[in-house]
């Protein structure tokens, strides 16, 4: 009698694990789990994945202790570096576009800061964002070197970055993409920014005022950069990351000097942020062939 009491519990313990392991499968598909497991990598955990609306594409606030922003930081940063770290090691063809802007600084409140006070002057430093700064793109066929062309170039990686270089780090899963937003200490130092990018600078600006220095002369700036970020966004199912954004805010001090005909505008201080952001985008699709047509 007790056998078979013990045998009708051992039957119903079996029933009750398989309907708490089907409980824990949000699509009831342990194929298409396993699939997932195989592909990634590093799977972050969901508990430091920041939650998104999807009708409103707006983040939703999520509260995390000091502690626990440490701790998601360095996690988010340590995944970040060893995906993003592995792009010029694979086969793909890659798009580089580009923008560059000029616009008022901030301050450490984030409102604006004034470019001058000489609107002539203010208008002549907005002309240079409306035509004088070109954004150039370029693209990389596939198969072919990715050292030369993503940052840093001339480097087997593309990112040097130390967990010390990072003020904060989020990640956000929206469907089957991943974003995660590096933002970089501010003011961050140069020799940071060198670890982190190699694209355009602001001599693209300085170069332009050179060009009226029959009007006006410029000192050599200050350069304090801020805001700013590396932003990648990957592929949750294959963990392949597809775009890299690259985020450069430079806010310019300098003071300006009317010549000639503008020499009653004296000396100006002058104060302005220019901005460049590029973006890459890579497509690890083989082209087809002739054989495979």
């Amino acid at each position: 009698m007790n056998k078979k009491i013990l045998a009708a519990i051992s039957v119903i313990l079996v029933f009750s694990f398989l309907f708490a392991f089907a409980g824990c499968s949000s699509t009831g598909d342990e194929e298409t789990t396993t699939e997932t497991t195989i592909f990634v990598k590093t799977p972050l955990p969901t508990d430091i994945t920041t939650g998104i609306d999807e009708e409103s594409q707006t983040v939703t606030d999520t509260t995390y202790t000091p502690e626990q922003l440490k701790a998601n930081t360095a996690t988010i940063f340590e995944y970040f570096n060893l995906h993003v770290n592995e792009i010029k090691g694979v086969k793909a063809s890659v798009n580089m576009s580009q923008d560059k802007s000029i616009g008022k600084a901030k301050d450490a409140e984030g409102n604006d800061i004034a470019m001058s006070e000489n609107e002539y002057i203010n208008a002549a430093i907005t002309s240079l964002d409306s035509y004088m700064l070109h954004n150039d793109g370029a693209e990389l066929a596939y198969g072919d070197d990715m050292v030369a062309f993503m940052p840093v170039k001339g480097a087997s990686y593309v990112s040097a970055l130390t967990l010390e270089d990072i003020e904060s780090a989020t990640c956000v899963d929206n469907g089957n993409q991943r974003t995660i937003t590096l933002t970089l200490k501010s003011p961050a130092l140069p020799a940071t920014i060198e670890k982190a990018y190699d694209m355009g600078n602001v001599d693209d600006v300085m170069t332009e005022f050179a060009k009226a220095e029959k009007y006006l002369t410029v000192e050599k700036p200050t350069l304090t950069y801020k805001d700013c970020q590396i932003i990648i966004v990957a592929n949750i199912e294959t963990d392949e990351i597809h775009t890299i954004r690259y985020v450069k805010n430079i806010d310019v001090a300098t003071n300006v000097t009317g010549q000639g005909s503008l020499a009653d505008i004296g000396t100006v201080p002058v104060t302005f942020r220019y901005s460049n952001t590029v973006e890459y985008t890579i497509d690890r699709t083989a082209p087809a062939t002739e054989t495979d047509a």
